[in-house]
């Protein structure tokens, strides 16, 4: 029965063709009787990966892209692992609502999509609860990968601050950059509760980088770290209106270290809470700890926060 919802609401709410939705159904039959799982996994892959090339890739001269409402992305259809990560939650996280929705994150809009999506989307609506990047914030991405939602908060006209420490997710991050100018501003580092040097895990098939959890196959790259207080004192920022975070377990300590940025410009908040089991609360602790003014919302996967004026 969960097999035919979910398949059902790949079609109905991931918009896939009959042909995905299809080859999902039998992936999962497969895995359950363990019949040539791997063959269907591999083959509802290439149909939504193909689907979504086909639908989001443009060209323009020379020039290959990815086209989110607004949203530029370098065509990384070459790289099987992150293009596969991109096809399926990259893309229904960050850019779904905006190419489906009309960029509405209502909450009735977003806690129904939240039950399908991996982690969930990055903004929340709630009355005078209005968690969105808006056009001249100045935007904080926490683990920006590639820059998908650096690219997404371009597209909005906002300034984004972007910091992502694993070099080759750097290099194609600086190609988001250049695709979406003047809007983003790569840096390569990461967050913490002081500045420092650590080791890096990076996994060889997943985008999920991690100081915390360590990866048996992943190589290890050593990365400067610093914190956002120290950031925002050493750029002069003169405000910070949105903070996402999603740093593989460290979110705990980037707060740590942004306790006068949360006091001081009380920024909009959207962070990951799934990567340690007491994140929801340690994380909500943190911020209120910094501000109590705020006010925070719980999905399934993401804290959503704001100070209310």
């Amino acid at each position: 029965m969960l097999l035919i919802k979910n398949t059902w609401a790949g079609f109905r709410y991931r918009h896939w063709t009959l042909l995905a939705a299809l080859t999902y159904f039998l992936k999962g039959v497969a895995r359950e009787t363990n019949i040539f799982s791997n063959f269907f996994m591999e083959c509802h892959r290439k149909v939504v990966c193909r689907q979504f090339k086909k639908k989001w890739l443009k060209q323009s001269g020379e020039a290959r892209y990815f086209s989110f409402n607004g949203a530029k992305f370098p065509d990384i259809s070459a790289d099987k692992y992150n293009f596969c990560g991109l096809a399926s939650y990259v893309f229904e996280d960050t850019f779904f609502i905006p190419c489906y929705h009309n960029d509405n994150h209502d909450k009735t809009l977003v806690e129904r999509l939240d039950r399908y999506m991996h982690e969930g989307p990055y903004g929340y609506v709630d009355g005078a609860f209005n968690v969105t990047v808006r056009e001249d914030d100045i935007v904080i991405d926490a683990g920006a990968w590639l820059g998908d939602f650096s690219a997404y908060a371009a597209s909005k006209n906002a300034t984004c601050y972007a910091f992502e420490p694993v070099v080759a997710n750097f290099r194609t991050l600086c190609e988001t950059a250049e695709l979406n100018k003047p809007y983003i501003f790569p840096v390569q580092k990461g967050f913490g509760s002081e500045e420092c040097e650590l080791n890096i895990s990076v996994p060889a098939s997943t985008s999920a980088s991690s100081f915390i959890m360590f990866h048996e196959n992943g190589q290890i790259e050593t990365v400067q770290i610093t914190t956002l207080d120290k950031f925002v004192e050493e750029n002069k920022l003169s405000k910070v209106d949105f903070i996402k975070a999603d740093i593989e377990g460290a979110e705990r300590d980037m707060l740590l270290g942004a306790t006068n940025v949360l006091k001081t410009f009380a920024p909009k908040l959207a962070i990951c809470t799934y990567h340690l089991p007491d994140d929801p609360h340690v994380l909500e602790k943190i911020i209120l700890d910094a501000n109590p003014n705020y006010t925070v919302r719980h999905l399934r996967h993401k804290l959503f926060a704001m100070v209310i004026k």
